[in-house]
């Protein structure tokens, strides 16, 4: 029998099927239902496992659950993280005042510690310097700052040369 030859490498192929697979809950969900009726099929888990990318004992308990609960109980549950501190009124106001200048504030530049502290004086809300930083990409701002030192130019050259001995 002639074997399909394949212009892309088969192992990168599956990597993305199973990407896909897992890419979204509905996906997971569909992929978990799509094993456990191969195996109610009759295919063997073993088997139904490789198929789908995982392994026979997390199927073998899928299957388990399905027959005890029903395939609903195959579902991801959901998983909350803490709730937000911070409205989205709040969110909102926190990047307008971002927007603006950081001397309005009695800031020199922003950043984690100097947004935490606008925030506990604003709103009365302790929030991490860890969390600001974090709010600053949420809301869109990338970390640029001053440049300390000539460039690498050319023209400058002398003038790099002189800060670097100082």
């Amino acid at each position: 029998m002639k074997r399909k030859v394949f212009c892309r490498d088969i192992e990168t192929l599956k990597a993305e099927g199973r990407e896909i697979m897992d890419s979204t809950i509905d996906s997971r969900f569909y992929n978990r239902v799509a094993a456990v009726n191969a195996v109610l099929s009759g295919v063997s888990p073993a088997v139904a496992a490789v198929w789908f990318g995982m392994t026979g004992r997390i199927l073998s308990i899928w299957v388990k659950k399905a027959d005890e609960c029903g395939f609903e109980s195959l579902r991801d549950k959901p998983k909350p993280g803490a709730p937000q501190k911070l409205s989205e009124s709040q969110l909102e106001e926190v990047d307008k005042m971002i927007q603006s200048s950081p001397s309005d504030f009695g800031c020199n530049v922003w950043d984690g510690p100097t947004l935490s502290s606008v925030i506990k004086q604003k709103f009365d809300i302790d929030i991490s310097t860890r969390q600001c930083q974090r709010l600053f990409h949420k809301l869109g701002y990338s970390k640029i700052r001053p440049q300390t030192y000539p460039s690498k130019d050319s023209e400058q050259s002398e003038a790099r040369e002189s800060f670097q001995k100082k």
